[in-house]
């Protein structure tokens, strides 16, 4: 397959993408728009920036035929990136039940298409299970937590360069202070989330809180549960999904930002922490082992101890009667994003370490470059 060069004389890159989204997404056109308009986070960054196609919920089914039409999407989108692997320089699996699945495609074929994998929970003992038969087929294995890092490198036995560890991102330039008049609180989010606890600590606490946390098609999720189990709610807890142009405005109300979280070995959570933190929020997260590399207890932020509302009352008082601590934290936690997480850094990272993988995978098959091009890629 022929490839172009740019004009630094670099083989241009071409990647497969598969996520799980898509459906109730705006189409490309307007995405664009509402981005360029402020009213979105960006999004297609990633795309561009590796000159992806992505195939997620609504791609498999607009551009899947034949057998591949009457799986299950997850399934879909697995065999459809496995037919088409030979168009791209590297796929890129944004879940393991994406990534792993394929990996096993490829061993089982003998496929050299390099994969990379950004990942976030490879410890769970199914997909640790999966990830020990079939590391020899994920170029890369790019992960966000510490924690998952060093399981992968030491009790999986994967070799730390094909382990890059990297700081997940946010979109610093829509997730944005502003100036708006902090008169209550917020939690975001639904995965790990003990809102069970948030609501134990508030219900005898008269401090506004809004919970925004969706819920999935056909799927009851711990949290609804024990928000419904905790019903009534108390006037002041209200709960509701939110559009990303009014998630934002309520960051912006809010004076901090809770994220309660169930004893967990991964970072969950962590894209609203950051979300809140780029508004140069204070947050106010529970001490698990795998919420360790974003929170810093007495600087952005304040640590509890799980599954205990009096803790969690006591520091959600002790912030909320110190506005001018609770803003300090919030700009220390502003500061945080801008120097480790934003948007551009992590795609432009990300790039590296795909043509990193490609040039090795050129280099392991005695393959040479298409005439008239360099080999691609700084060091990963």
């Amino acid at each position: 397959m022929t490839r172009t060069s740019d004009r630094r004389g670099k083989r241009s890159l071409r990647t497969l993408t598969l996520v799980s989204a898509g459906f109730g997404h705006p189409d490309l056109p307007d995405l664009r728009g509402m981005q360029e308009r402020g009213e979105y986070p960006r999004v297609t960054l990633f795309a561009d920036a590796l000159n992806s196609t992505i195939l997620d919920d609504r791609a498999t089914r607009a551009t899947g035929s034949g057998l591949v039409t009457r799986l299950p999407v997850p399934a879909a989108q697995i065999a459809m990136a496995f037919q088409r692997r030979g168009e791209y320089d590297a796929v890129v699996a944004w879940a393991e039940n994406l990534g792993l699945p394929l990996a096993f495609l490829l061993k089982l074929s003998g496929s050299t298409t390099p994969l990379i994998g950004i990942w976030s929970w490879i410890s769970r003992p199914k997909k640790a299970l999966a990830l020990r038969l079939v590391q020899s087929h994920v170029a890369r294995i790019v992960l966000m937590s510490s924690r998952q890092r060093d399981f992968a490198v030491e009790e999986l036995g994967i070799p730390p360069h094909k382990v890059p560890l990297l700081r997940w991102p946010v979109d610093q330039q829509f997730w944005k202070p502003y100036d708006r008049t902090t008169d209550m609180i917020c939690s975001v989010g639904r995965e790990m989330r003990d809102y069970a606890t948030l609501i134990a600590a508030l219900r005898e606490l008269p401090v506004p809180c809004h919970i925004a946390a969706n819920t999935r098609p056909g799927i009851r999720d711990r949290w609804l549960r024990d928000v419904e189990a905790a019903s009534p709610l108390p006037s002041h807890i209200t709960v509701g999904k939110k559009p990303y142009p009014e998630l934002r405005d309520l960051y912006a109300r809010s004076r901090f930002v809770i994220m309660p979280l169930y004893p967990t070995t991964t970072d969950n959570g962590t894209t609203a922490i950051l979300e809140a933190m780029a508004m140069g929020k204070a947050v106010i997260c529970s001490r698990v082992e795998g919420q360790k590399d974003v929170v810093l207890d007495g600087v952005n932020g304040l640590l509890v101890p799980p599954r205990d509302p009096r803790a969690l009352r006591a520091a959600i008082e002790h912030l909320w009667s110190r506005p001018e601590l609770a803003a300090a934290m919030g700009a220390a936690g502003r500061r945080t994003v801008e120097n480790q997480h934003t948007l551009d850094e992590f795609v432009g990272r990300v790039r590296e370490i795909v043509e990193k993988a490609v040039e090795e995978s050129h280099h392991s098959r005695g393959r040479r470059a298409p005439e008239g091009t360099q080999p691609i890629g700084r060091s990963a």
